[in-house]
Parts: structure tokens; sequence; C-alpha cells
């Protein structure tokens, strides 16, 4: 395991508490973001796309206007753009779908899926806080 994943991404386990359990992506999470570094070894890419999606969700956490779908939306497009930006973030965001995430992504990745396909009004509103929050 790089040095400092432990770190990062305790942040999900740490928000979890905070919500008292009640953010299941956050509960779910930190396992998910530690196998990542043994995922076809694309450490460096991973080492871009941690920080990226992490800062993303602190912004969104801070947020007073978002509804917990809103929240599950913001998330889905932060893993679009964090993947899109980061150097060989496609490639590794293809080998994802294509032989599918660790196993203990599943539940995180159902839980934001879920949350997109529930309610498109929904994500389109999420799209433009996105837009807004971090293109203004």
């Amino acid at each position: 395991m790089p040095l400092g994943t432990s770190e990062i991404c305790r942040y999900y386990k740490t928000l979890c508490e905070q919500t008292g359990g009640a953010d299941e992506y956050a509960c779910h999470t930190q396992q998910c973001c530690e196998d990542f570094d043994n995922y076809d070894n694309s450490t460096e890419t991973i080492t871009c796309i941690r920080p990226c999606l992490i800062s993303d969700d602190v912004a969104f956490i801070k947020m007073s206007d978002v509804s917990p779908t809103q929240l599950s939306d913001l998330r889905f497009l932060s893993h679009l753009y964090c993947y899109i930006t980061c150097p060989g973030g496609i490639v590794l965001g293809i080998k994802v779908w294509r032989k599918g995430a660790p196993d203990s992504c599943k539940e995180t990745t159902g839980i934001v899926e879920d949350a997109f396909f529930k309610d498109l009004s929904s994500f389109a509103g999420a799209a433009v806080k996105y837009i807004k929050l971090f293109f203004e």
C-alpha cells in the first residue's frame, strides 16, 4: 500500500462516523479506496484520483443546499471529472468498466448508480451545482 493510502482513505470512515452512519457512500468507501492500490498496477493514476475525489467531496459536504440524491449525483460527476482529468484516468476507467471494480466497491458503486438512475431531474440540478462550484 503506497504511503498515505490509509490516511487519505480514512476520510470516508471519519465522514461515516460524523454522519452517524447516515452517509452510506462514505460508510462503504474506505475499503474500496484502499483496495484500488492493488488494481491493475495503476498506483500513479490512483494517487491523482483519490485526492481529486476527496477534495470534491469535502466541497460537496460544505454545500448547504444539497439533497442526499444530489450528493450522490455530485459524487458521480466527481468520478467522471477526476477520471478524465487525471493522467491515465480514462484508461483506468475503461479497465474498471470492463473488468469491474474491486469487490469492496460494489456497494459504493450501487449507491451512486441507484441515485443517478432514480431521479434524472435531480442529476441535472446536481450538474449545475457542480459546474458552479468548480468552474465559475
